[in-house]
């Protein structure tokens, strides 16, 4: 049960990268490419060794800052209906609080 919901989470993520990607109205968005890829190796990752212990703290640092950006840079303009920055940090922070939590320990 564990695993299946780490996987919509990065599902979810990855679901969004591609949305912000495909949508004109996101024009800063040079990173996600890169975060995209590096989130496809976590999760194949993770698909193989169930674990997110392999994810190393300098890349997570990476995708945080740079989703972070990306939520200030939009937050405030984006419409209601859309708010794809909100959706990527929100489930990106609940995918780096269940590293966090194995990490520490907790498997």
């Amino acid at each position: 049960m564990e695993q299946d919901r780490v996987c919509v989470l990065f599902k979810n993520v990855l679901d969004i990268i591609n949305l912000i990607l495909q949508d004109d109205f996101y024009t800063q968005k040079e990173s996600l490419p890169d975060i995209k890829i590096k989130v496809l190796n976590w999760y194949d990752d993770y698909k193989q060794n169930s674990t997110l212990k392999n994810i190393s703290v300098v890349e997570l640092e990476y995708v945080d800052f740079e989703i972070i950006d990306l939520f200030d840079n939009y937050i405030v303009i984006e419409s209601v209906k859309q708010n794809y920055v909100e959706r990527l940090s929100y489930y990106f922070s609940i995918l780096k609080k269940e590293w966090k939590s194995e990490m520490l320990g907790r498997k």
